[in-house]
């Protein structure tokens, strides 16, 4: 009979719901964490250099892959200068080929004077929602990145 009482409270515990060990946002930042941008994944391969001592504060500030949603824009707005096409040749590529066009007017090319190459991001009633300098990145993904996003 008490073999069976203890069964019973063995299998009650086990099933019962573990609690996630999370931290607040800023003590993750106080941590060296950015929860915002850390994935559950790395965590896991802190152990590849012996830093298993952090896993437990990592996964406490980390997001788990399948919780990521990304927000969809139907607008994006590229911001380059004309006078700097020449030092961002990735930029040149994709305003001269005019591969905005590929987007359907969803993706439009805009000429300041003097900016930096930018994306900004706009949802449904045009208010920008994030703005992205892009000048180090490369054509394939810059094409990649607004794909990715199903403007």
């Amino acid at each position: 009979m008490f073999s069976a009482i203890v069964l019973l409270l063995l299998l009650h515990g086990g099933l019962a719901e573990v609690e996630e060990y999370k931290i607040s946002p800023e003590e993750c930042r106080q941590a060296g964490f950015v929860p915002e941008s850390l994935k559950c994944d790395s965590c896991h391969k802190l152990g590849d250099f012996n830093l298993d001592t952090l896993m437990t504060d990592c996964l406490g500030c980390c997001t788990k892959e399948k919780e990521l949603e990304h927000e969809k824009y139907p607008l994006a707005i590229m911001e380059v200068c004309e006078c700097n096409l020449g030092r961002f040749p990735q930029m040149q590529a994709f305003v001269h080929n005019d591969m905005a066009a590929a987007w359907g007017g969803r993706v439009k090319v805009r000429h300041v004077r003097g900016v930096r190459p930018t994306i900004i991001l706009k949802d449904a009633s045009g208010v920008p929602r994030q703005t992205l300098n892009v000048e180090k990145w490369d054509t394939n993904t810059l094409t990649g990145y607004v794909f990715f996003l199903k403007i």
